[in-house]
């Protein structure tokens, strides 16, 4: 129970090579500057939804695509 835990807490650095990896396509695909403060809440999102089992980079960058375009379309 305690790493079952303890990996869903922690990352390793392929895990983080995975989100980063991610993130910077996200950033690149909405001509987001990856290093501004808003984009803090973007680097949220790809480690929680990592988090949720998304492991694969292929997966991640798919659900968090969908995610910002249901974002997007509940804000017009």
């Amino acid at each position: 129970m305690l790493r079952r835990r303890f990996n869903r807490t922690c990352l390793s650095p392929h895990d983080l090579d995975i989100c980063e990896r991610v993130f910077n396509q996200v950033c690149a695909d909405e001509q987001l500057d990856p290093l501004v403060p808003d984009t803090e809440i973007l680097a949220v999102m790809v480690v929680a939804i990592f988090r949720n089992a998304h492991t694969s980079e292929r997966e991640l960058l798919e659900a968090v695509r969908s995610r910002r375009q249901k974002v997007a379309g509940t804000a017009h």
